[in-house]
């Protein structure tokens, strides 16, 4: 990773204090070295330092790795007595109840049953699903961000390298993006209101296999090339097979 940050001046995510003592880890605390090296050679964007691009990416990252690893009552960047989430037509699901099922489960609701069927998961069983799929990790990074707080309307990008296992089907190393629009109401920089858009359909299809990774590259926003692909320099090179949080 030095050579990433000192060959194209990356930074690693900032996700917040990992080492407060008084954090209660649902499961120990995360490891994100493969997740961040994941991000930095498939990145798109390198925004500047400080800029609200890098912010909002950040404040997200964190989120979510509160979302996953701590427990509701000690995420710190949300508004408690008014966070609540919704995904594309779904109506707006209450902040603690949108933690107790899991990211996943929320953001994938509007899915058809038959590709991921919210109802048969739970916390535990989605996350493990994904973490079979991408061993690499499923980072995330923001492409553009169109207005600054208190209503933050942003782009974003999540891909991965599907060198695991999706329900019962083998990836073969391909990658696979998802693209879409976020909204956030921030008081304070505290989340109080998150909203997403995307299409989920076609990424769970290429998961089960039913439809080609190449037909990804027509939908949503994303745009332009990884910024280290000019390198040819191999993903497997950088990333050792162990296990990872998995997460953005």
């Amino acid at each position: 990773m030095d050579q990433l940050k000192s060959g194209w001046g990356f930074s690693e995510p900032d996700r917040g204090d990992l080492d407060n003592p008084n954090i209660r880890w649902r499961a120990g605390k995360p490891d994100y070295t493969v997740t961040n090296l994941a991000y930095m050679l498939g990145k798109t964007k390198n925004h500047v330092a400080g800029s609200l691009e890098v912010t909002v990416e950040n404040l997200i990252k964190t989120w979510e790795m509160e979302a996953t690893h701590v427990p509701f009552d000690q995420w710190t960047t949300i508004n408690h007595n008014k966070y609540r989430v919704k995904a594309n037509h779904m109506d707006w699901m209450e902040g603690e109840k949108a933690a107790g099922i899991g990211n996943y489960n929320w953001l994938l609701a509007s899915c058809p049953k038959n590709l991921f069927n919210v109802e048969e998961e739970t916390f535990e069983s989605s996350h493990k699903v994904f973490l079979s799929a991408f061993p690499h990790g499923f980072p995330f990074e923001v492409l553009e961000v169109y207005s600054g707080p208190p209503k933050v309307a942003f782009t974003w990008r999540h891909w991965a390298t599907f060198a695991g296992e999706y329900k019962g089907n083998k990836g073969r190393g391909e990658v696979v993006e998802l693209t879409g629009f976020g909204l956030a109401t921030l008081e304070d920089m505290k989340i109080c209101d998150l909203e997403i858009y995307y299409d989920p359909t076609y990424f769970i299809q290429v998961l089960s296999g039913v439809t080609d990774p190449g037909d990804l590259k027509t939908t949503g926003a994303a745009h332009g090339d990884p910024i280290v692909l000019s390198t040819g320099c191999p993903f497997g090179e950088f990333v050792e097979t162990s296990e990872t949080d998995n997460k953005s």
